[in-house]
């Protein structure tokens, strides 16, 4: 055996590791290392052969392989001598590409007859084809299954039966890309680690607050009913599921097709294209507005969803895919957007994050889904973000619009008796026309859009009743006849001050014409189209 002083490892090129290594082969009975350096992917491979199962796993464990792969993006993977030559005789691709004879780094001549040697391609590819073969073959059964379950109307079997569908893929995965299956850890985990060597799998998963994923949480939730006897109804999920499952198994299916080629040639070449597609502004007055946004919050994505010139100014419609940019950050973004772009440019800012999309879908997914389309995309921080599990089918309905429409109708009638007061007192006022312009911007978006958008500020509500709807154009007159700059006015009265009122008669009369006219519309949009037909019949 060579001493501990003549060893040296030169593919390594990082005296940190050599100095591991050369301890661990005066310590234990390490009879080969295959080192393969990766020039096209994250991690370089280093396949420690030793003769004991207990010293593979208890060496596994130690903190120095966390680091090494956190640092120097070599992943480190112990395996004893017979469980290499079984998984090796089995077909496994892994083995056969990283443990060639061209990749050893050392190798203990005492231990003549646990050498592990890979064969020619020729004499390797009856095991390959079986190895693949039994993938199809298990996949398909998987497959078949589901597809019963489904006919059956069997909802919580089938989701727990594509969680076992997604554990197989992952099976495999893991033994393609590391070498090795996590059985022991959960999908959530065992996705987060195979996204360090598969960055598309980011793709088919969106994760929620918790550095969990979406779908995971609706298996959990399925076998938690399960065990209870309680059925969980998410039908329009299933093609959902079976897209994210779908895109497991071409991954699974392009690792065996790469690993393949490399076998055959004996080396390690990548025909990986990188294809970026570079969205650029239309113009300088979207560069300006990304280059904004992007230094005043973190987002994932930027749709321009809607365009508008009306007179000599243009109004974009911008949805962000953010985290934490909430009304308060979207009034900041828009103002340091006139700031610096002037007047004859207004900007629309919608703003969620992807998990909220996701969970809302219910109520938003006809909104959402018309807007986030690739030739609305002009901003992305990756390619690696995920796609919506879009609800299919999707049945479009006005959750709980009864609610949303009689505040309105009640803040409307609040309004009008205090403008019709004989005695001119207008206490309060500005507040309740504030309010019912508000509660009827969020009312018609919603019943038009199946939208309901949060507290922005009532011109972006304004802009949107006119994306939902432009014929309600008709009544821009009345706000730019107002006495005063319309919106600010109403920003400033969102709350109720204690102080005596200041309008006159002919100022109230403006904001009655106003509330008449839009509540004439909603009701015309609401009842008198049978949205709600039992409003007349209720008790005020």
């Amino acid at each position: 055996m060579k001493t501990l002083e003549k060893l040296s490892f030169p593919k390594l090129e990082n005296e940190y590791l050599e100095n591991i290594l050369r301890q661990l082969i005066h310590q234990y009975n390490v009879i080969q290392i295959f080192f393969t350096r990766q020039q096209y992917s994250e991690f370089s491979c280093l396949i420690i052969n030793i003769e004991s199962n207990i010293d593979a796993q208890k060496l596994q464990q130690n903190k120095w392989v966390r680091k090494v792969k956190e640092h120097l993006q070599i992943n480190i993977a112990f395996i004893f001598s017979s469980k290499l030559r079984h998984h090796y005789s089995l077909g496994s691709p892994f083995l056969a590409f990283y443990c060639r004879e061209s990749s050893v780094i050392y190798q203990n001549n005492e231990f003549e007859n646990s050498i592990f040697r890979t064969e020619e391609w020729q004499k390797f590819k009856k095991r390959f084809n079986e190895y693949e073969n039994n993938f199809y073959h298990d996949h398909d059964l998987h497959v078949w299954q589901i597809k019963n379950l489904i006919s059956e109307g069997s909802s919580n079997s089938v989701f727990t039966s594509y969680a076992r569908l997604i554990e197989y893929d992952l099976d495999y995965l893991e033994e393609l890309y590391i070498g090795s299956k996590s059985v022991l850890q959960s999908l959530d985990d065992r996705i987060n680690n195979l996204i360090q060597y598969i960055p598309d799998i980011q793709k088919c998963f969106i994760r929620t607050p918790y550095n969990k994923f979406y779908l995971t949480d609706l298996f959990r939730k399925a076998k938690e009913a399960s065990a209870d006897d309680d059925i969980i109804y998410k039908e329009e999920m299933y093609e959902a599921v079976g897209i994210a499952q779908k895109s497991l198994y071409f991954l699974v299916e392009k690792r065996l097709v790469e690993l393949k080629k490399l076998i055959k040639k004996g080396l390690h070449e990548s025909n990986e294209a990188v294809c970026e597609i570079e969205k650029e502004p239309k113009n300088i007055i979207l560069d300006t507005a990304i280059e904004t946004i992007l230094e005043m919050t973190e987002v994932e994505e930027i749709y321009l969803y809607h365009q508008i010139t009306y007179g000599e100014k243009t109004t974009y419609y911008l949805m962000l895919i953010a985290v934490g940019t909430g009304n308060e950050k979207l009034k900041l973004i828009t103002q340091s957007l006139k700031s610096k772009i002037g007047e004859k440019h207004d900007f629309v800012l919608l703003s969620h994050s992807r998990y909220w999309i996701q969970t809302n879908l219910y109520q938003n997914q006809s909104f959402f889904s018309s807007i986030i389309q690739n030739e609305y995309l002009i901003y992305s921080s990756s390619k690696y973000l995920p796609y919506f599990h879009w609800e299919v089918p999707h049945n479009s309905y006005h959750a709980d619009l009864h609610f949303y429409y009689k505040p309105t109708k009640n803040i409307a009638l609040q309004f009008f008796a205090i403008a019709n007061d004989d005695k001119e007192n207008y206490q309060g006022l500005e507040y309740f026309f504030s309010l019912f312009i508000m509660s009827f911007c969020r009312t018609y978006i919603f019943v038009k859009t199946y939208y309901l958008p949060n507290y922005l500020s009532n011109q972006t509500l304004w802009h949107l009743c006119l994306y939902a709807d432009s014929d309600i154009r008709k009544y821009n007159y009345l706000i730019e006849q107002f006495w005063t700059d319309f919106f600010p006015y109403l920003d400033k009265h969102m709350t109720l001050h204690h102080k005596l009122s200041k309008l006159k008669k002919e100022e109230a009369l403006q904001m009655n014409v106003i509330v008449e006219k839009l509540m004439y519309e909603l009701h015309n949009l609401v009842i008198e189209d049978g949205l709600l037909s039992f409003e007349q019949n209720e008790p005020d």
